[in-house]
């Protein structure tokens, strides 16, 4: 518990009614709690940066990091040459951890952050072996004494353990560094044997999975259908900590640690339950829509005041917010607040960054946490170090041929209608989510009609479901290498055994069963996705592209498009183990003459270094931009030594183009029509759908 300071403040923050004279009256005095001292000190700190007019007027996703003049270099077990940006980086993240017990990394992607952060482990290591001690003040813990673990865990997505495993074995001298993958239904049990390792990867499923079992986990009570379901589980909950949860581990890495933007995620909490003395967050995009998404990561850190919950009675601080009486001061719920939520996000939310509140929290959001705990640089920004040949992005604009234009019309009309009742019957709040499925399929529409005629309900989330049950599935498609170049006009440099590969997947394709095959009809899009692949090859006879969608139907088409073309291709999803994405991205990346890699962003589109291609084909457009950033950015960045180039497909004069009228005029509005948030939609206006049905 803190202490109240003992010596009178200069400025009276209780309250209490002074006499004329400044005698104070014999009513008893309040204490003054700790948590108004620091919203004193911090007023007085805005006001002083207000009067100095040192404010930023940007949003935090704006923010880059100036030139740092110190700079560190590697460790002798690091082989790899740093840039001097990543020097900065290193001499910056030193300091960190003796003063802030970490930070969040927000390097643009592609800029090396997987390098930097084996860089900064080994340096550390370095030091700590030639005697340099540290200080390491103990942090709060929920639990009793963990056993300390000198190593680093690292928590990546799955699909990029493969790469940091890689990059460890590039980056350092042969046999210094003992590297643990932490992974699969063969993982060890027994937490003493992670003392043997530099380095410990493993998923953020494995974590939220170990975290869920534990007796202990603080789930949330279900009632209704649900019940039953957590009475099952409950019998299967284990009473021992897992392992990754039973220690306390010198450094967590979290890399795309914009994995726990959701701070009531089970994810999230698994993350929060673990226990370590320093702590690096990971991100290109340390939140996209709102300051709240920021949070997580602000909680997972461990910063004061911001990470935590104050009660207003008493100087009790807390992590974990709980809808009861708080164990550690027996106040209730309600006499606690979040300091983030009072003081940052909801000043800056409600006032849309014009009033005073609002240009109050931006000061303390930029000054106090990003200057403080984030470092970020851009590719423009550091063009000298970072030396990238250009990039290039265009949107192609196809028109519906007279059939498709038809078929999306007849649709159009009976969504319009619908909507036009709901207008009249002022019923629109009651429909929301009917009208973003109505949405959903005409989108479908303008890629392909049998994603309409032939599939099921194609839900945008489907993959968040199907990564969780990664590690038990075989699946996805990485058929046989081609011995001579394909011709794109043709089939017949595709081989027997490619020919049986395929017959299986297309039979295990859920729209590909419903489809006669041999009457397959293709589509605008489908079209101009061969013409520009044709023009890829033609213009270098070596180019490989990536072909982004966010419905796995539709890269289901267009896989089957390009295989019976002659174009050899490979698809990632997230329903894939770990093994059957690592052989496809190995393929990708070894085979000349595998052309194209066909995934979803959710799938792939995060932690992976595809710099063998040279162009992405963005087919569908996405709710946020920053998504799109990082499609491109899986081959715009470091190693990368082609020019690069980006197509974005829209079929004009359908709702794809008023989709993008919307994304420049409101981001959460996109949000709800594109991947179905209940929270965004809740910001749908009727001028929103006006502009969705053309009003």
């Amino acid at each position: 518990m803190v202490q109240v300071p003992q010596q009178p403040l200069p400025i009276d923050l209780t309250g209490n009614k002074m006499k004329v004279d400044g005698r104070r009256s014999r009513k008893k005095e309040k204490p003054v709690l700790i948590w108004q001292v620091r919203e004193k000190e911090l007023d007085i700190f805005v006001q002083m940066i207000m009067s100095q007019e040192q404010h930023m007027n940007h949003r935090a996703n704006d923010y880059e990091s100036e030139m740092l003049n110190e700079t560190a270099e590697a460790s002798s077990d690091f082989i790899v040459p740093l840039l001097r940006f990543q020097k900065e980086w290193l001499a910056w993240a030193l300091d960190q951890e003796r003063i802030f017990e970490g930070g969040v990394l927000a390097d643009e992607m592609g800029m090396g952050k997987t390098i930097e952060a084996i860089a900064l482990v080994l340096a550390k290591r370095e030091l700590q072996r030639n005697g340099f001690v540290f200080s390491q003040p103990p942090l709060p813990s929920s639990s009793e004494a963990l056993p300390l673990i000198e190593g680093t865990l690292v928590i990546c997505p799955v699909v990029a353990i493969t790469q940091w495993v890689n990059e460890i074995d590039r980056c350092t001298l042969k046999g210094s560094t003992k590297v643990l993958v932490y992974h699969g239904a063969d993982r060890i049990k027994n937490w003493k044997q992670f003392s043997k390792y530099d380095f410990v990867i493993t998923s953020y499923t494995i974590v939220e999975s170990e975290c869920r079992n534990m007796s202990n986990w603080r789930g949330r009570n279900c009632e209704g259908p649900s019940i039953v379901r957590q009475e099952k589980r409950k019998k299967n909950i284990s009473n021992v900590v897992p392992a990754l949860h039973a220690v306390k581990w010198q450094r967590i890495i979290l890399d795309e640690a914009h994995y726990i933007k959701d701070k009531h995620s089970n994810t999230t909490q698994a993350v929060f339950a673990l226990e370590s003395t320093y702590k690096w967050a990971l991100s290109g995009t340390p939140f996209q829509n709102r300051p709240g998404e920021l949070y997580p990561l602000i909680r997972f850190l461990q910063i004061n005041p911001y990470s935590y919950y104050f009660c207003k009675r008493c100087d009790c601080r807390v992590l974990h917010h709980r809808y009861e009486l708080c164990s550690d001061c027996s106040h209730g719920s309600g006499d606690h607040f979040s300091w983030w939520n009072k003081y940052i996000a909801k000043p800056i939310e409600n006032s849309r960054y014009n009033d005073a509140h609002g240009k109050e929290a931006m000061i303390l959001l930029n000054h106090k946490i990003f200057k403080k705990l984030v470092l970020r640089r851009t590719k423009i920004g550091r063009a000298s170090d970072v030396a990238l040949p250009p990039t290039t992005v265009s949107v192609r604009r196809d028109f519906l041929d007279r059939e498709e234009l038809d078929y999306y019309e007849t649709l159009y009309k009976e969504f319009q209608a619908k909507l036009d009742r709901y207008f009249r019957e002022n019923t629109m709040g009651d429909h929301r989510v009917e009208i973003v499925d109505l949405i959903t399929r005409l989108r479908q529409v303008t890629n392909h009609r049998y994603l309409v005629e032939f599939s099921q309900k194609e839900e945008l989330n489907a993959e968040d479901l199907a990564s969780s049950a990664a590690d038990k599935q075989e699946s996805g498609i990485c058929h046989k290498p081609e011995e001579d170049p394909v011709d794109l006009t043709s089939n017949k440099d595709v081989r027997d055994d490619d020919d049986k590969i395929m017959v299986k997947y297309f039979r295990s394709s859920r729209i590909l069963k419903n489809i006669e095959l041999e009457n397959f009809q293709t589509s605008t899009k489908l079209e101009a996705l061969r013409e520009e692949i044709r023009f890829m090859i033609e213009r270098d006879g070596s180019a490989k592209g990536i072909v982004f969608s966010q419905f796995t139907s539709f890269l289901d088409l267009i896989y089957y498009s390009l295989y019976k073309s002659g174009v050899s291709c490979v698809l990632l999803n997230g329903s894939m183990s770990r093994a059957a994405r690592d052989a496809v991205v190995k393929r990708f990346n070894v085979e000349p003459n595998c052309r194209i890699l066909l995934m979803t962003l959710k799938a792939g589109g995060i932690a992976l270094n595809l710099t063998v291609a040279s162009h992405v084909f963005i087919m569908d457009p996405w709710w946020n931009p920053a998504l799109e950033l990082q499609a491109q950015d899986r081959i715009h960045r470091i190693g990368q030594y082609k020019p690069t180039r980006v197509v974005k497909f829209v079929i004009a004069d359908t709702v794809e183009e008023k989709i993008l009228k919307v994304l420049e005029k409101k981001r959460l509005v996109a949000q709800g029509i594109l991947d179905g948030s209940s929270e965004a939609m809740e910001q749908l206006s009727v001028s929103d759908f006006q502009t969705m049905f053309g009003k």
